[in-house]
């Protein structure tokens, strides 16, 4: 009886690529940045490469190396749920949200990868599949961007048969209404707009915005009109805004008792919006 195949090494790259945002940088509500990280992990294991990533700080590819290549060297390829509740116990005194979770992610998606490849099999029938097709959509439009760069790439995605495009809002409030007019006027009126304050706004200011976006501009999907962390604030928009507008949270659920007490707090975010592997 053959024993079962294991980890027999873990590469890791971080990898810094600059914005192409006017001036060098991009905007959304509430951050300014002119760069973006992006960590590699490769899983090795009899003759196959399990590929997994994340974005965040170059300190994550450390962080991986030095808490986490160790724990999941030897573990069995075919059981990723058991390397990673290792690497969880593993980084408990470090700190689970955030940088941890990054690295664990990165992690977790590489062994998950690896163990499709070893199966032959796609990934998604590994997990397994839940849905045979999931909807797509372009999402972009910072704040920094003239009205023709904003248009030009929200359309540009439509007519690659992208049928729901997103822009950053709420950097500059007096300026969305110039900007969602030309959003709307370069996607046309068969295409979903959505957008996303980043957590910019109060909850009485989200409140507002929810309308005007709604009726004035057809858009049907608010990401963070307030904090993600704000559940009250997710909770009041949600139930007073608009029929016909969804209120999306989750992009920094890191972990999953934070997304699951987002959903147990009176379904304060529904539908959850969480970025893989991060």
């Amino acid at each position: 009886m053959s024993s079962a195949p294991t980890i027999e090494r873990v590469e890791v790259h971080a990898f810094t690529v600059p914005t192409d945002g006017p001036d060098g940088v991009e905007q959304d509500g509430t951050l300014t940045w002119d760069s973006t990280t992006m960590v590699l992990v490769l899983a090795h294991s009899e003759g196959q490469v399990g590929l997994g990533y994340t974005y965040g700080d170059v300190s994550v590819a450390s962080f991986i190396e030095s808490k986490l290549s160790g724990v999941v060297l030897g573990a069995d390829s075919l059981a990723p749920p058991a390397a990673t509740e290792k690497m969880l116990v593993a980084i408990r005194n470090a700190g689970r949200p955030g940088a941890g979770a990054m690295a664990v992610s990165a992690v977790d998606v590489a062994l998950w990868d690896l163990r499709a490849r070893l199966a032959g099999r796609p990934l998604a029938e590994v997990l397994p599949r839940f849905h045979d097709e999931v909807p797509v959509y372009g999402s972009g439009g910072f704040t920094n961007y003239p009205l023709d760069r904003l248009a030009g790439q929200l359309g540009g995605w439509v007519e690659h048969g992208i049928g729901r495009v997103k822009l950053k809002t709420s950097r500059d409030p007096t300026a969305d209404p110039e900007r969602l007019a030309a959003a709307r006027d370069a996607v046309g009126a068969g295409t979903e707009l959505f957008v996303d304050a980043n957590g910019a706004l109060t909850p009485k200011e989200a409140l507002s915005w929810a309308r005007r976006f709604h009726d004035e501009w057809g858009v049907t999907w608010f990401e963070e009109p307030v904090s993600s962390a704000d559940l009250d604030g997710l909770r009041l928009v949600r139930e007073r805004g608009p029929a016909g507008i969804e209120i999306a949270a989750g992009e920094y659920a890191f972990v999953r008792g934070i997304s699951r007490t987002c959903w147990a707090r009176w379904t304060a975010c529904r539908p959850t919006s969480p970025a893989v592997a991060a």
